[in-house]
């Protein structure tokens, strides 16, 4: 669920109030926090920080070392704007003291005129930032700061950047909200399971959460076990669980038609391929013609690694429902992947009887209005899209199967959705997530579960290798030795905090450097996402056709970009990423002829322990095996990393990291509807109302 559907209750009236309430948020600015997905105070309440700095206590200027990150306190000295010619740079600069010593604060092509309010002499003042040595004097660059008035130390919350909204700003504005409209957040569950628990209460967990006590610990702070985060974590995994409970419910007191496949499909449906399938697939293809046929419909879920072969048992089920008279609607994250399944299932064979059409956004007025027209007519028995699928305008005469790409980027309201498009439809799901079987029965609780623990035919291991920046000439020429060979690359770059600025910087500056590098008639493209749609789909278009022989982009092609000739893929800065991560992108490669080649480029300095984890890279193919060994590894607070989750959606990392805590969620939830089936208890009228939100129907199916 996205942040804008966390609504804890229907009777919560100010915590929904929108941003623009608070002062200071305009209509500009309303709209970089809607970017993030924050619409109303609540959204802004569940904005958890990603981390914390340390500013409990100030260190003496002598004391600072080049190359760390400190705070100092001292006296204003002088302070003033300088210019340098030619250039006109501009720089404004604050000489700071304390008894040890003397620290210039920069600011270079200074824009902030708010700053000379900081340069009075003696002005007492806190400064933190990045110390450098320069010439035998101590230097910070673009240091913040603020007025020493008797406080001002503490743990400060680093949030996932927003565009137009710096640092300091978002602190006071969540600051603001916090103090203004807390105290209207209603707490949907139960008083006697959060105590049971010694968890604290909601209001309180989401301040500390925001702005820990003095008292707390850095360490705790850091891989966020706090108690406050951990109410926080588990409001999200009990009330998913709940919904899940409720699901699983309404779909067992449902009728389906019974589907009945003509034998030889059955027996044999390697026929509809030109190559054979695999146990692993015909075990998970059976399990879904025994459910078709039960009267009962199908929530299944196939789970399995990357390049197992979902898609073509998927394929299966789709034929299934064509032979069944039905419309099959397949549901992708993206509109990348999306475009890509049309194209895959328009080139499988006619005797299929496939007639696809493409559903995204990136349609303009008159080709959706012809895409509804054709769905509603049931000129088309095949629906590809990607959340535009859950749209009223969408309308299915005869949905008969829903298959869902890539549960994890999706929540259970999503599936909820889809179900009311048709009169109890089945619905398939796949899954690359490397998550545990064992996880996955409660994750997935409301699904049956089949997994395909093998490879197609001719399926060989991505090679992957740990490369140093002081050879990346070497990298540079195998890159031009594979292209020669008409074989085509990735090159991928990493999200920093999810800014979208950094982003958008790193991934055109690779593409621009390549492009010099590269001699013609080599092309590079460039993929991220803020590219529109419509130039997303003709970069993919134009590398699947081998137009473009090296695809610059960000984890953007990290989700089912299936290019049969692209065969190495080269990461900048792999320590940035979760080892999950690596292993998905990496599957982007050796998907043709040629074997796959990923290159991981290890900056200088970095430490044995990040080494370590990409080690595991190289050394492991199994991405189940690769999360658990992540998880040994690194630390939750290094596991959560820059995804911000809300109330009804879950982090796999989180999952992982708290498993007991997630059991213990599906324990009371599994608990509480024993005791009270329908959520009538005037009591957990707040939670009925959770559930009902992100079902979108009453509970009392």
């Amino acid at each position: 669920m996205s942040l804008r559907e966390n609504r804890y209750a229907k009777q919560v009236q100010p915590a929904t109030l929108p941003v623009s309430t608070l002062k200071g948020v305009g209509p500009k600015r309303a709209s970089h926090f809607a970017g993030k997905g924050i619409h109303t105070l609540l959204d802004l309440f569940f904005f958890i920080p990603l981390r914390y700095e340390d500013r409990t206590s100030a260190l003496t200027i002598a004391s600072c070392r080049d190359g760390t990150t400190a705070l100092v306190k001292g006296s204003v000295i002088a302070g003033r704007e300088e210019r340098f010619f030619p250039g006109r740079t501009r720089l404004f600069k604050i000489r700071l003291r304390d008894d040890s010593g003397e620290l210039e604060l920069l600011w270079f092509n200074y824009r902030k005129p708010h700053l000379a309010r900081f340069a009075v002499a003696g002005t007492k003042l806190f400064a933190y930032g990045a110390v450098k040595m320069n010439r035998g004097r101590l230097q910070m660059v673009h240091p913040e700061l603020w007025e020493d008035r008797g406080e001002g130390l503490g743990f400060f919350p680093v949030y996932s950047s927003i565009q137009g909204v710096s640092p300091p700003l978002l602190r006071k504005i969540v600051r603001k909200a916090l103090d203004d409209y807390l105290g209207t957040i209603s707490d949907p569950v139960p008083e006697t399971i959060t105590k049971a628990l010694d968890l604290p209460p909601l209001g309180e967990a989401v301040r500390q959460v925001h702005f820990p006590p003095l008292d707390s610990r850095f360490s705790d702070l850091d891989q966020k076990r706090t108690p406050s985060h951990r109410r926080l974590l588990f409001d999200r995994f009990f009330l998913v669980m709940l919904t899940i409970a409720f699901r699983r419910k309404a779909r067992e007191s449902q009728a389906a038609s019974v589907w009945t496949c003509p034998p030889e499909f059955v027996s044999n449906p390697s026929l509809c391929f030109p190559f054979k399938l695999t146990q692993g697939q015909r075990r998970a293809f059976l399990d879904i013609v025994h459910d078709l046929g039960t009267g009962r419909p199908m929530n299944r879920l196939i789970l399995g690694d990357v390049g197992c072969g979902k898609t073509a048992v998927a394929a299966l089920a789709a034929r299934a429902a064509v032979i069944n008279g039905t419309q099959t609607a397949v549901m992708a994250p993206t509109q990348v992947l999306a475009s890509q399944h049309f194209d895959d299932f328009s080139s499988i064979a006619r005797e299929m009887g496939f007639r696809p059409l493409l559903l995204t956004s990136a349609l303009k007025k008159a080709e959706r209005e012809e895409a509804y027209k054709e769905i509603r007519t049931g000129a088309c028995n095949l629906v590809i899209g990607t959340q535009s699928l859950i749209q009223d305008e969408v309308r299915f005469p005869h949905l008969g199967l829903v298959i869902i790409d890539e549960q994890h980027r999706f929540g259970v309201r999503e599936r909820a959705l889809m179900d009311r498009k048709g009169k109890s439809p089945h619905q398939l799901v796949m899954s690359a997530t490397p998550i545990p079987r064992t996880l996955a029965m409660t994750v997935y609780g409301d699904m049956d579960i089949s997994l395909i623990p093998d490879y197609p035919a001719g399926h060989r291991p991505v090679i992957t290798r740990l490369v140093e920046e002081s050879e990346k000439r070497k990298v540079l020429d195998f890159l031009k030795q594979r292209l020669g060979m008409g074989q085509q690359a990735f090159v991928i770059c990493p999200v920093i905090e999810e800014s979208e600025e950094t982003d958008l910087k790193s991934a055109t500056d690779m593409a621009a450097r390549l492009q010099k590098l590269l001699s013609p008639p080599f092309r590079i493209g460039l993929m991220h996402g803020r590219l529109a749609a419509p130039e997303k789909d003709k970069v993919m278009s134009d590398f699947r056709r081998g137009k473009i022989h090296v695809l610059v982009g960000t984890t953007v092609v990290e989700v089912g970009v299936h290019v049969p000739a692209a065969a190495l893929m080269i990461v900048e800065h792999p320590e940035r990423f979760g080892l999950a991560q690596l292993h998905q992108l990496r599957g982007r490669v050796g998907r043709g002829s040629e074997r796959g080649v990923c290159v991981l480029m290890v900056p200088e300095g970095l430490s044995e322990r990040a080494l370590a984890r990409l080690r595991i890279m190289a050394d492991n193919q199994d991405g189940f095996e690769i999360a658990r060994k992540d998880l040994e590894q690194r630390g939750q607070g290094e596991l959560i990393g820059t995804r911000q989750t809300g109330l009804g959606e879950l982090d796999l990392s989180e999952m992982m990291s708290e498993p007991e805590l997630l059991l213990m969620a599906k324990e009371k939830a599994d608990l509480l509807l024993e005791s009270d089936p329908d959520l009538a208890d005037p009591r957990h009228g707040r939670l009925r109302n959770f559930v009902e939100s992100m079902l979108k129907q009453p509970v009392d199916l």
